[in-house]
């Protein structure tokens, strides 16, 4: 009797950093059991006014709970876009949105999907908004950029400060 041979599955926990393979964090995302909710914190390109905000419709597709300043990581410019980095003393400033029911969770999936894909890794965060504790996706980048950290840890106040935006395509970084 011919048997199929056994697919062992990477456990490790050290995946990220040097040795991240993006295919081995996404599959490890997805093991997980579905969720009936997912509440993320966004702090660049998602948030309000901001390219992938209107790209996702996050005002359709998800529910806004508030902007928050997450402690212990640090805000980064890679450019175009921000990464965070776990940094003591450091801190960065978060739309926190809650995606619930079929549809907004399909988008919660493709943002994460885009997220992970990009280098970036999810962790888990404890946040207190409006007197309740939720537990929240937080983007993190895979290793340390070697990049200009912003200080403000407030991703739309840096582009404000830095960039241009008469040269900025409409609805990319432009915010009354």
């Amino acid at each position: 009797m011919k048997t199929e041979p056994k697919t062992e599955i990477l456990e490790r926990k050290d995946l990220y950093g040097t040795f991240f393979h993006k295919n081995i964090c996404w599959e490890r995302s997805y093991k997980k059991p579905a969720e009936k909710e997912l509440v993320m914190a966004l702090y660049g390109s998602l948030r309000e006014g901001l390219y992938n905000f209107q790209r996702f419709a996050l005002p359709e597709n998800s529910e806004f709970l508030g902007v928050i300043r997450i402690e212990g990581y640090a805000l980064y410019s890679l450019g175009p876009y921000p990464a965070v980095y776990p940094i003591s003393g450091a801190f960065v400033l978060a739309e926190v949105r809650k995606f619930a029911g079929k549809e907004q969770l399909k988008t919660a999936k493709s943002i994460d999907y885009m997220e992970l894909f990009g280098g970036y890794h999810r962790e888990y965060v404890e946040l207190l908004i409006a007197g309740k504790k939720l537990k929240s996706v937080i983007y993190v980048y895979d290793e340390k950029p070697e990049t200009e950290k912003v200080e403000s840890g407030d991703w739309i106040e840096y582009l404000k400060t830095t960039v241009d935006t008469k040269e900025v395509p409409e609805g990319f970084a432009k915010r009354n």
